[in-house]
């Protein structure tokens, strides 16, 4: 083992001690660890890493010349032998393998590790924890220090210069639909809330518009008088239906009718050869027999289960007949 000297700074607070230092990747390499729940049932605390997101984060700092300024909070072990110096501001501790328990960064961590490059990163290193500290403190990070919301993330990303073609489109396409349609304030950009359509699930919902289907090679223009005059038709046999459970600004139905958008777009432009309200309403009057009260919850098998109904309501019946063969 060979001991190590950084300049750091201490920190206490409510009677905890620890160190704000700056470490090389190769130094983290050699000394940190992750205790995980499957691999330690008895006292792991970690989730499972997320490889892909890694390796992200790796070609992030490689290829995209990126930074990442939040540093990890680690915990040192006995082993470190932590020593500070009060006048000079040095703290030196034993570079020994699985001294430091990552407490959070994982995903931070690994991806330096990952990358092809040795990088300098930000420390909070706390010492003379136990066990139980080392696990009180994960969940208070996990649960009282929230990071940001994904709807802000997406909101902003244009200020930075950093959006994907279609998250631009996308951003066209909700700021015009907010303002010029039924959905007008009922889309939120930067928050999420009950009986309101976020960023997030906007950008989901509608990602496969753009990517493929009918719609795929049109203008922005286009695509918003198509989804306006599709949202007029829903929100309408919706109302019609007088339950109170059938509305469009409901995350979940937001999401299912726009799973079959596509499909239905299609089927509208072979048959009436227009994508006019009247023509919509006329293709998906079948769904107004859906009871919407049946679906509880918010999770994926909800979620199916409408997508999979709402399909079935609207396929065409197929008759084969002998000469057929």
């Amino acid at each position: 083992m060979s001991r190590k000297t950084v300049q750091a700074i201490k920190c206490v607070q409510n009677n905890t001690m620890f160190f704000v230092a700056v470490l090389n990747s190769s130094i983290l390499k050699e000394m940190c660890f992750v205790s995980r729940k499957k691999e330690e049932p008895l006292k792991g605390f970690q989730r499972l890493l997320n490889k892909k997101r890694a390796k992200d984060i790796a070609n992030y700092l490689d290829s995209a010349n990126g930074v990442i300024p939040a540093g990890l909070i680690l915990s040192a072990q006995t082993n470190t032998n932590v020593r500070y110096e009060e006048k000079t501001g040095k703290l030196s501790f034993e570079v020994a393998k699985d001294s430091l328990l990552v407490i959070d960064g994982q995903h931070r961590l690994f991806g330096l590790l990952e990358s092809k490059n040795d990088y300098e990163i930000p420390v909070s290193i706390f010492v003379d924890l136990n066990t139980r500290d080392e696990v009180k403190l994960f969940i208070d990070i996990n649960t009282t220090q929230k990071g940001v919301p994904t709807a802000l993330i997406l909101d902003i990303k244009g200020q930075a210069g950093t959006e994907t073609k279609i998250e631009e489109r996308q951003r066209y396409l909700f700021d015009k639909l907010n303002k010029e349609s039924v959905l007008a304030g009922y889309l939120l950009p930067n928050e999420s809330k009950s009986g309101k359509i976020s960023r997030t699930v906007f950008n989901a919902s509608t990602q496969a518009v753009f990517e493929g289907g009918p719609l795929a090679d049109f203008g922005d223009d286009v695509i918003y008088k198509t989804m306006c005059n599709y949202y007029e038709a829903v929100d309408t046999l919706f109302r019609q239906t007088g339950n109170l459970s059938a509305r469009l600004n409901k995350t979940i139905l937001f999401k299912a009718v726009m799973a079959i958008f596509n499909d239905v777009c299609e089927k509208c432009l072979i048959k009436y050869k227009n994508v006019k309200v009247e023509s919509f309403m006329d293709y998906l009057y079948p769904i107004q027999q859906l009871n919407f009260e049946e679906y509880t919850g918010t999770n994926n098998a909800t979620l199916n289960r409408i997508i999979l109904d709402l399909r079935n309501l609207l396929k065409e019946k197929v008759e084969i007949e002998e000469d057929m063969f």
